[in-house]
């Protein structure tokens, strides 16, 4: 009788610490569960900064009262500047500005500013498009040129920094029969000027400009006409004129006419 009442009590023990471990390894769906996945240290990746132009280059106080006094330019596409050293030491910089608006723009001029890595404005200079004035959809070149690379140089950015409204009737012109061959280091183009309007034209100039396959200005050249060179209405003017590239990749060449009604 006593030996069977130690085996009840035996296996009433045995059947209390099965049940204790098998409550342990039991894990209750509500209470999370850490995985290595969740404990495993990430390192956070560091965004490269995107290289801006900070508004605080240093002016002179005439340059401050100027660009004060000056009104607020029209909403314009500018293309920041593709920029090269030249031989002497010199940055020589070259973009274009488009007028995408629907009505003719003048007075153009664009401000280039030499940045580093985060921004900051090295140096700066404001130049006129090589056009006076564009018709809607049009472009113009623009070369910026510093006399030295400054030290920690990254880029440049280009702003627009005068357009206004033309409020002057214009004339009529095109270039037409453009054609361009290269040879001795430069390229040599040759065509018609033609004045499309009712009324002659004077003050007579093209504007030539050379761009690589993404569309980049590598060079331009403003050529005036004589001053007393008139093209009176439905007329053409053969011309001829030559445009060095400054920069390299030449892809494909045009030019624009421009000129004043009397």
């Amino acid at each position: 009788m006593r030996k069977n009442r130690r085996l009840v009590w035996l296996w009433c023990w045995l059947g209390v610490l099965v049940a204790s471990c098998s409550q342990s390894g039991t894990t209750n769906p509500s209470t999370p569960v850490a995985t290595l996945a969740l404990l495993k240290w990430t390192s956070t990746p560091t965004a490269t900064p995107t290289p801006r132009l900070r508004r605080t280059p240093t002016f002179s106080p005439a340059t401050l009262i100027a660009l004060t006094l000056m009104p607020t330019p029209l909403p314009l596409s500018v293309n920041n500047p593709n920029c090269k050293e030249t031989p002497v030491g010199s940055l020589l910089c070259l973009g274009s500005l488009q007028n995408p608006l629907g009505e003719p723009i003048t007075q153009l001029a664009v401000r280039v500013y030499l940045v580093d890595e985060l921004g900051n404005a090295l140096a700066v200079r404001e130049v006129a498009t090589a056009r006076d004035y564009l018709l809607p959809n049009e472009t113009t070149p623009y070369g910026a040129q510093f006399e030295q690379t400054p030290y920690h140089y990254s880029g440049a950015v280009a702003e627009v920094a005068r357009a206004l409204l033309n409020t002057q009737s214009l004339p009529q012109l095109s270039v037409e029969r453009l054609h361009s061959t290269y040879a001795e280091g430069r390229y040599v183009l040759s065509g018609e000027l033609r004045n499309h309007g009712e009324r002659p034209a004077e003050n007579l100039s093209l504007v030539a400009t050379l761009y690589d396959e993404d569309g980049r200005v590598t060079g331009f050249r403003h050529w005036r006409l004589p001053p007393d060179q008139i093209l009176p209405p439905k007329q053409h003017l053969p011309f001829q004129l030559s445009v060095i590239p400054h920069l390299a990749g030449t892809h494909s060449v045009m030019a624009a006419a421009e000129g004043r009604l009397p």
